[in-house]
């Protein structure tokens, strides 16, 4: 009996291109990257539709916290977050030490170059160096990397260009900068607080900076990245006095914002925009205004942090009460705060019946969480305490603290962190070279790189880890003061 030949209206309805977009969505959101890509070949139409939608419905539902808003790329950036995701997952780290290189370094103010690197000789008692970094997408393939450290009175800059080209690798070009003020000497105008400020376009060649030193400057330098230009810097007023920490809110459409710690106990508000020709603080308070305690009980300030453009954190101690928020208002900072956190009495505790609940404890680094691509909660933000607990803070809850992470081998203090969207925060340590990675997501994934594989499945233990970083001297035993990342997919 001869077989009955399908129409071509028959084939036509049996094609997995054929279905409507949103069973398409509902099908391909269960599949593993593996999948997606064997899909992707199985035809133009189903290539079409996967480069298209199904790689950026992936990397948005699976990396909720660590996905970007935009892409020139959606294949690239889903590849990029799975691999980062693996890495993490199975701990495969490189960790470099970077330095100018000699042959040609551009050294700021003179605008002359150098061909050999200058180190700091010496250093504040107390100096914390900083760093901060941040990524442009160029389009074309094209990244472009821009990396600054302080480096005793100096600020150091690595410029790194790449391009990926398919079957012919990386083409990367590094350039290497230094700014320090004229007459800077070392062990009194140490760099104690550094950010960068997104440019004027994607092909901007040069660097904005706001430095803050131990000598009480404030400034905002230009670096304009050709040799002959000159510098444009502008001054924040600060009295002269010390800037301990500071945080950068930028904005593109009104005044960007600027806290500044000064000496121990004050903070200051700046808000600032291109036109401005020297800024001065449109508000100063003291964290200790109003306290009935004396001045040898009185808590010092260890560090600011702008929550949102309606709320500040200082982290402070020796405190009962360590953590203080206060509101932004249209006249500046509020005067009191609005919100005290305690940590001290958190009845999560090593198990130990030597151990005792102390009254008091300093908070050092403090973070908000990011948002993630379906709702955001600048109310959620993290701190890092002297007792070497990582503690969880909601402006919405009643408790101060709704979750808590401790490394159980290693109580030293909390002095940096770093968070990967919502899924971890990496903890740099007082001593040991010591970073920890504790997971946020309590035992919630959406994806890991064993899904989809035959005769693989994941496992969801624990994935707090440490990691010890080598130095260049083995012999001595560092913290890790600070750490910074340009975004969450960066490699």
């Amino acid at each position: 009996m001869a077989r009955k030949k399908r129409s071509s209206r028959e084939k036509k309805a049996s094609n997995l291109a054929s279905l409507p977009p949103e069973l398409l969505d509902a099908i391909t959101s269960y599949l593993p990257p593996s999948a997606l890509y064997n899909v992707s070949l199985a035809s133009k139409a189903l290539a079409t539709y996967i480069r298209t939608y199904a790689w950026k419905a992936l990397a948005q539902s699976r990396f909720p916290s660590t996905c970007p808003s935009t892409s020139t790329s959606w294949p690239g950036t889903a590849r990029t977050l799975c691999t980062l995701s693996r890495a993490w997952d199975r701990r495969a780290l490189v960790a470099r030490v970077i330095e100018p290189k000699d042959g040609g370094i551009l050294v700021w103010p003179a605008g002359k170059r150098e061909e050999k690197w200058r180190k700091p000789r010496g250093q504040t008692i107390g100096f914390t160096p900083v760093i901060d970094v941040k990524q442009y997408d160029e389009g074309g393939g094209r990244r472009r990397e821009t990396l600054a450290w302080s480096a005793g009175a100096q600020v150091v800059v690595r410029k790194r260009l790449w391009k990926e080209d398919e079957g012919k690798g990386r083409a990367e070009k590094v350039e290497w900068e230094c700014y320090a003020p004229v007459g800077a000497s070392e062990g009194r105008d140490d760099v104690t607080a550094l950010h960068q400020l997104d440019g004027q376009g994607k092909q901007d060649p040069g660097v904005r900076l706001i430095v803050g030193t131990a000598a009480g400057k404030l400034e905002e330098v230009s670096l304009p990245g050709t040799a002959g230009d000159s510098v444009a810097r502008r001054d924040f007023v600060t009295d002269r006095e010390s800037v301990r920490s500071s945080s950068v809110l930028q904005s593109t459409t009104g005044d960007s914002l600027l806290a500044a710690q000064l000496g121990d106990t004050s903070i200051s508000l700046y808000a600032f925009d291109d036109s401005q020709a020297s800024i001065t603080a449109n508000s100063k308070i003291d964290i200790n205004a109003g306290n009935a305690i004396t001045s040898k009980q009185q808590p010092r300030a260890w560090s600011v942090k702008l929550l949102s453009d309606t709320q500040l954190a200082v982290g402070t101690g020796p405190s009962t009460h360590p953590i203080s928020v206060y509101e932004l208002l249209p006249t500046g900072l509020s005067t009191t705060h609005v919100r005290h956190f305690t940590v001290a009495e958190h009845v999560e505790r090593l198990p130990s019946p030597h151990v005792t609940a102390k009254p008091l404890n300093s908070v050092y680094p403090i973070i908000p969480l990011p948002a993630t691509t379906t709702s955001s909660h600048p109310s959620l933000f993290l701190s890092g305490a002297y007792d070497g607990w990582v503690r969880m803070h909601d402006l919405r809850s009643r408790q101060d603290v709704v979750r808590s992470c401790v490394d159980p081998t290693d109580d030293s203090g909390i002095y940096s962190l770093l968070a990967r969207g919502q899924e971890s925060v990496i903890v740099g340590a007082n001593s040991q070279s010591r970073l920890k990675i504790f997971d946020l997501r309590m035992g919630m994934t959406g994806y890991h790189y064993l899904d989809g594989q035959v005769g693989e499945q994941s496992t969801e233990g624990s994935r707090d880890h440490a990691l010890f970083l080598r130095t260049l001297d083995h012999r001595k035993d560092s913290a890790v003061y600070n750490l910074a990342s340009a975004s969450p997919i960066c490699r």
